[in-house]
């Protein structure tokens, strides 16, 4: 049971008091009202929507916070559960089906007034609803790929407006479309530019990886970062290295005829996980052993590429033997206990160094950390997708913001082939603006959301040859039916079909359609005409899945 509440947590900032107001006005209004709160790292967001969150329930209405990752939910539910001294129902996937009901009946009853939880609590029974939160709005796991696909977030909006309710969109570094959004007017937009900490922003350098590894010199973590770790480590503070690739190495190539070892299900290399000996497929979970030959050729010659969190962290115990190393990725954290377990013991001091992917650089607060360092600020850069340099923006702006959080300042090392490009450079220049500016340029020219909605149509099926056939006689149907409509082919574009960027998932052959269209009538009015035109051949096992406005396009 939550003890009596508590006084705020602090003084507000200028800018904290005009949104805290802005967002109290709205609430008191009992209307739908969507707001974009953009703060920077460490600028108070939380306590803004704490505010706003006391408003509400001073009007006996309900709150909803949504988060990115469970690991989140649990140090949130006990602040708020804290400062209102009322129970806080917590809703995630790691409940058991006990569990979530028992904590969907009290909502449901109006018993609790306070629900926390990851993107699932969406859909939680409030009957109340006066205010909804999705905080780190920009990140991509609130979006639902499984099953029926949907977005968190534009379920808040849509329950939002059908409860009347205000909703509060917050990030340090906002999905492009929403700033477009609240740059048109549709949402609100809130500021705040400073941290409320002493401490300004972490500076940022980069590392140039085509001059520090040149020839033979391999180094995973570069000399001038393992110069800045031995510094923090002899002054007793912390530091947080990213990396978001799990495994010791991404693939097991053969020197002398070429194989790489492949899933037998899926289109990706086996990732080598050294500590269990395993190949790992981090799709569909398929394992194998090690080979100690080429399973093609037998030859001995067989090698690791590539780098992941388990080899950097063998790499920080050499170098740094006397540290206490940690390691936070799906393989150490299968579950939200274990994940709460590590970031407890970081937050403590009890672990000087922590390696881990994206899990790490989502909102937690750790004050011992002075140093970040980005081991292959590369990964996502390159990914197949028009939103790479949004989302290696995103990451980078996030884990960066884990630094100088404390009473000592930050620093933020990134290891990079390519420091020229427009991301890093507005990175370092911690211009939000500058990089919003570049990016919705390059969107608007190649015809990309904000500025076009999309849509995915992918054929999936066991027979390659039967799902490839049938591919193109969906396309050629789409086709046909934008030819027949002025409208659409004068607002819309369907692109391929083409094989996915994952061609093969768990055993399933997959091929795609993309389509771009200028608003949602052009585009819903194709899909549901496509529908009733296409049919799979009987017995081909085939499935048709409509992913409406797609976080990934590959």
């Amino acid at each position: 049971e939550p003890g009596p509440p508590s006084e705020a947590a602090m003084t507000l900032a200028p800018e904290q008091e005009e949104a805290v107001a802005a967002l109290a006005e709205g609430i008191a209004a009992r209307s739908f009202l969507p707001y974009l709160l953009h703060g920077v790292t460490a600028s108070g967001k939380t306590e803004v929507y704490l505010r706003a969150a006391a408003a509400t329930l001073a009007q006996e209405r309900q709150v909803l916070v949504l988060l990115p990752e469970i690991a989140l939910t649990h140090p949130v539910a006990r602040e708020f559960g804290a400062r209102f001294g009322r129970r806080v129902s917590l809703l995630h996937s790691g409940l058991s089906d006990v569990q979530r009901l028992a904590q969907w009946r009290r909502l449901a009853a109006g018993e609790v007034d306070l629900a926390v939880g990851a993107r699932s609590a969406v859909f939680a029974p409030l009957p109340r609803l006066g205010l909804i939160v999705v905080d780190e709005e920009h990140d991509p796991s609130y979006k639902h790929e499984g099953g029926l696909p949907y977005q968190a977030r534009d379920v808040a909006l849509y329950r939002g407006k059908l409860a009347g309710a205000a909703v509060v969109l917050v990030s340090a570094t906002p999905s492009l479309g929403a700033y477009y959004r609240a740059q048109k007017g549709d949402y609100r937009y809130l500021q705040l530019s400073r941290r409320v900490t002493p401490q300004a922003l972490p500076d940022i350098s980069l590392v140039d990886l085509k001059r520090e590894r040149g020839g033979k010199d391999f180094r995973v973590i570069s000399r001038p970062l393992a110069a800045a770790l031995e510094e923090v480590l002899g002054k007793g503070e912390q530091a947080l290295l990213f990396l978001n690739r799990r495994g010791y190495a991404t693939a097991l190539f053969c020197l002398f005829c070429g194989e790489v070892r492949q899933c037998p299900d899926c289109s990706v290399a086996l990732t080598q996980h050294r500590a269990r000996g395993l190949l790992q497929c981090h799709y569909c979970g398929h394992t194998e052993p090690v080979p100690d030959r080429c399973p093609a050729c037998q030859s001995g010659a067989v090698k690791h590429y590539g780098v992941g969190t388990e080899r950097v962290e063998a790499e920080l115990a050499r170098l740094f033997p006397g540290a206490r190393v940690g390691r936070l990725d799906r393989d150490t954290a299968p579950h939200s206990g274990r994940a709460l377990s590590l970031l407890e013991d970081f937050g403590a001091g009890r672990v000087d160094l922590l390696v881990g992917t994206q899990m790490v650089t989502k909102g937690h607060h750790f004050p011992g950390v002075t140093l970040v360092g980005v081991i292959a600020a590369d990964l996502s850069l390159h990914f197949p997708e028009y939103h790479a340099g949004e989302r290696t923006f995103q990451l980078l702006a996030q884990v960066a913001g884990r630094a100088g959080r404390g009473e000592a300042p930050g620093r933020v090392i990134i290891q990079t082939y390519h420091p020229e490009h427009y991301v890093f450079r507005n990175l370092i220049n911690q211009d939000y603006q500058g990089f919003y500016d570049e990016e919705a340029a390059a969107r608007q020219t190649l015809g990309y959301p904000p500025f076009t909605r999309l849509a995915l149509v992918r054929l999936s099926g066991p027979d390659e040859a039967l799902v490839a056939r049938e591919a193109a006689r969906l396309g050629e149907t789409a086709r046909d039916l934008v030819r027949r409509d002025p409208e659409l082919a004068s607002r819309l574009r369907v692109l391929g079909p083409a094989p996915a960027g994952l061609a093969k998932l768990k055993g399933r052959h997959r091929w795609q359609l993309l389509v771009k269209s200028c608003g949602l009538g052009p585009r819903n009015r194709l899909l549901e005409r496509l529908r009733k035109e296409w049919r799979p051949p009987p017995g081909s096992r085939l499935d048709l899945t409509l992913d409406i406005d797609p976080a990934k396009v590959w």
